[in-house]
Parts: C-alpha cells; structure tokens; sequence
C-alpha cells in the first residue's frame, strides 16, 4: 500500500467491506501496522470506558498512543473470533461499523461475546477520529475475573 487514497478512492461497499474485514481479522492477530496506515498522523482513537478498569480506554492521539492502547489491550485480552455485521460508509468522511467478537482474558481463560460499533471519521481518505462504542463493563469484569 503506498497511498491510503489511491487505496480507497472510488470503491464500492463491498470493496471497502474486504479491506475492513482483512484489516480488522489482522489486529485480531496482534498485527496493528495495516491498520494504523490508514490514520492521518495526529489521528484521534477513543475507546469509550475508564482507563481504571481497562488501560487500553480513554483517549489516545497519534499513531504511536494508538499502537500503544492497542498493546495494552492485547496484555489482557485475546480476540478470539472478530465479525464485521454491517457497514455504512460516506467515504471519504464517515463510517459507521457494527461488530461482533469473542474476547478471552489471557489470565483466567474466561470468555465473553460483545457486540459493537466503530465510528470512523475521515478525511483525505484518513482516519482522522476513531471512537469505539461497546460494553466496557463486561470487558472490565472479564479483565478481573469476574
């Protein structure tokens, strides 16, 4: 990939659905790099919660803030299985992502099925704002064995 442009200009939904799906299936993996290509440098990433109950919450600025959420994340959790539902998109100004995962706590082994929606704003066919909406008090409990 050289250009996030000359990636995305003039896809269809199907299209755009498959780059989603691949990038999506390789974070589960741990490989955030094919992602955070698509974020403009000073890139805002939200991951509504409390940084009390998961580290990788709150709000995190620049790709290197992101990665990071994204390593904290990964301490705890293990993406078991990650689904795309649904997908709006307005390139290149929004999208809208509907999910669904099973996580696992790396610790305890428990697992647990959430149900989520990415809100993506765009601009220059770059992310420039990333907000993760989904149970963070699920995923908290799962994190402490609950």
């Amino acid at each position: 990939m050289n250009d996030a442009k000359s990636v995305l200009e003039g896809l269809t939904r199907e299209q755009y659905l498959a780059i989603a799906r691949d990038i999506y299936g390789r974070r589960a993996r741990g490989d955030n790099e094919p992602g955070l290509f698509f974020f403009a440098d000073n890139a805002t990433y939200r991951l509504i919660g409390s940084r009390d109950l998961i580290p990788a919450a709150g709000v995190r600025v620049g790709k290197d803030e992101i990665r990071e959420a994204w390593r904290a994340f990964d301490v705890d959790f293990e993406i078991v299985c990650f689904e795309i539902d649904d997908l709006v998109f307005d390139m290149p100004r929004m999208s809208y992502m509907s999910w669904r995962m099973t996580l696992k706590n790396r610790g305890t082994g428990a697992a647990v099925h959430l149900e989520g929606v990415d809100r993506l704003r765009w601009e220059d066919f770059r992310i420039v704002e990333w907000t993760r909406y989904f149970d963070t008090a699920l995923v908290a409990a799962l994190r402490h064995g609950e």
